[in-house]
């Protein structure tokens, strides 16, 4: 017959029987029932009535290394990882499953188990394991494996040189190279491999276009001005993906002063024919803002946008930034004072006036 599993756990009366059956049965049913269904039935109860960490352990242990059926490892490996490292021998189990069962889903479960925010601390201790799993055949393993070294945050460290060239792998899968990226330009800043990585990560045509743009978040992220760097940030902002293109601006915007080797790929984002997203042109506006204390021609696209273009926004920006300018804006004061005086927005004309105090002063 079958087992009323969860439904009424509340209402037990003995801690020790469950579904009409004691604790003890149900660990014999999990080790010994030849049904799979009932044997993942036996893991639900044990874990419900905590008895998973406690009487029913070495049974949940021996499933995890043992049973016959890779659905009942799976859910078994599942259950360690919620109940963490503190329980006696779940990590080792975890880590015999990733480095040895036969079954591509329980070897992905054990490295997703891994990752659960319970083994952060302890992480270390089995890094090595980690990145030898890097190279597991199965994708989907190798995807938890990286997801797990990005939860470790700074304790991946370790780890950069073996993700980063997974990043290089053009065949390795998306997910895994772009959780390479994210941990190799937040902690592997001091690795000579990163920075080149990254730019030939962006620059590749052929990568996805997601790889791309997490390569420009992460040299965006190391703040390196080199002159590779610039250049492959200034052909991100006129590339034909926006989400490359939006990155490239963020990029670019937080070097600062830093970007003006970039102006001649900043400049045609001005141009409506060129660049449809208001977005980026907000980034070129106020990048233009930054160089313009030492660019005559920031101040005059400024002065055109601020005028022209067909984003609200993007004007009120423009018209903030050389107010921001002070006197370098002198040459912007005349389409300023017609602003001020002939816009129909009251509030182009009152960020106009504002501006306009700001150069005078």
């Amino acid at each position: 017959g079958g087992f009323g599993i969860v439904s009424h756990a509340q209402d037990k009366k003995d801690p020790d029987e469950f579904g009409g059956k004691s604790i003890g049965e149900w660990i014999r049913i999990l080790r010994e029932h030849k049904e799979p269904r009932f044997r993942k039935a036996a893991l639900i109860v044990l874990e419900a009535t905590n008895a998973a960490n406690r009487t029913g352990l070495p049974a949940v242990l021996e499933a995890v290394e043992k049973d016959a059926d890779a659905e009942v490892r799976l859910q078994a490996v599942g259950l360690l990882g919620r109940l963490g490292p503190q329980t006696q021998g779940a990590t080792r189990a975890l880590l015999t499953s990733l480095q040895s069962d036969k079954a591509d889903i329980v070897r992905e479960a054990a490295a997703n188990a891994l990752g659960n925010e319970k083994y952060k601390g302890p992480a270390a201790e089995f890094l090595d394991v980690l990145i030898h799993a890097l190279k597991d055949p199965h994708p989907g393993t190798r995807v938890a494996v990286a997801s797990t070294l990005r939860n470790m945050e700074k304790g991946a460290a370790p780890a950069v040189p073996a993700l980063l060239d997974s990043v290089k792998n053009p065949k390795e899968h998306k997910l895994v190279r772009i959780a390479g990226i994210h941990v190799a330009s937040r902690y592997g800043a001091e690795n000579k491999e990163t920075l080149m990585t990254l730019v030939d990560a962006a620059n590749r045509t052929d990568n996805p276009p997601d790889v791309r743009e997490a390569a420009i978040d992460g040299l965006a992220r190391l703040g390196n001005d080199a002159e590779t760097v610039l250049a492959t940030l200034g052909r991100g902002l006129t590339d034909g993906s926006l989400e490359l293109r939006k990155a490239s601006a963020a990029a670019l915007g937080k070097l600062g002063p830093k970007a003006a080797p970039a102006w001649e790929a900043i400049k045609t984002r001005f141009d409506k024919a060129k660049e449809a997203d208001s977005g980026v042109r907000n980034q070129a506006i106020r990048i233009a803002g930054t160089l313009g204390k030492t660019n005559d021609e920031a101040v005059k696209l400024l002065a055109e946008a601020a005028d022209k273009d067909e984003s609200n926004e993007n004007r009120l920006a423009a018209i903030q930034e050389l107010g921001e300018l002070g006197s370098r804006a002198k040459s912007a004061v005349a389409t300023l004072d017609r602003l001020r005086k002939e816009d129909g927005r009251a509030n182009v004309r009152d960020a106009a006036a504002k501006a306009l105090a700001q150069i005078q002063q």
